[in-house]
């Protein structure tokens, strides 16, 4: 691990913005846990090529359930909301939008005169479930709710296996950090995690 810890290392001197900030959002992450290893990674596929941070933890003793139709219409709900963002943003109308079309309505946002008009919440809420729906359809997840120490959280997870995202933490994220380009690589690695996965155990 020597090595790669010194790639981070050079990375967190002289990486991109983007780049350092991942990683200090990956210390934040980590500061209170075990570490077995670290890694970079680099994924390609049609939504795009995308670097990625991978740390490997010891287990953390967690619940997991899956969303419950109130939950599930909630999303739906949000999600539809997408293609009112689009057109005010974007001059498109996108229903069902990629991950890269999503970008492109966070980016026209987050650069829009009338950013103001639409709360950091909403922007959460609505391109949160909107990304996770499409997940769930390209790569077999399901919604469900994580609980551990720390509290928690909405994520989506795979059926047959076993990965996982979080959807609105991970926007959230690139809002306080003014980032902007990360539905397509953050798809990019669920998509690589969806090829290496095991198989997952049934989620109630």
């Amino acid at each position: 691990m020597g090595v790669i810890l010194h790639i981070i290392d050079a990375i967190r001197r002289i990486g991109s913005p983007s780049q350092r900030s991942a990683l200090r959002r990956q210390d934040e992450y980590l500061s209170n846990k075990s570490v077995v290893a670290r890694r970079v990674e680099i994924n390609s596929s049609d939504a795009g090529r995308a670097q990625s941070f991978v740390a490997t933890i010891e287990p953390v003793p967690e619940t997991v359930r899956a969303f419950d139709e109130d939950e599930l219409a909630a999303i739906e709900e949000n999600a539809a909301q997408v293609s009112i963002l689009s057109r005010r943003y974007l001059e498109e109308s996108f229903s069902q939008p990629t991950p890269k079309e999503l970008d492109d309505i966070f980016n026209a946002w987050a650069h829009s005169t009338e950013r103001g008009a639409v709360s950091d919440e909403e922007i959460v809420q609505i391109l949160g479930a909107a990304f996770g729906k499409h997940c769930a359809l390209a790569l077999n997840m399901k919604w469900v709710v994580v609980t551990d120490s720390n509290g928690s959280a909405a994520a989506i997870q795979g059926i047959t296996k076993d990965f996982r995202g979080f959807p609105f933490h991970s926007i959230w994220k690139r809002i306080r950090a003014n980032e902007q380009d990360f539905f397509a690589p953050i798809f990019s690695t669920l998509e690589k995690q969806s090829a290496a996965s095991r198989e997952a155990a049934s989620v109630a």
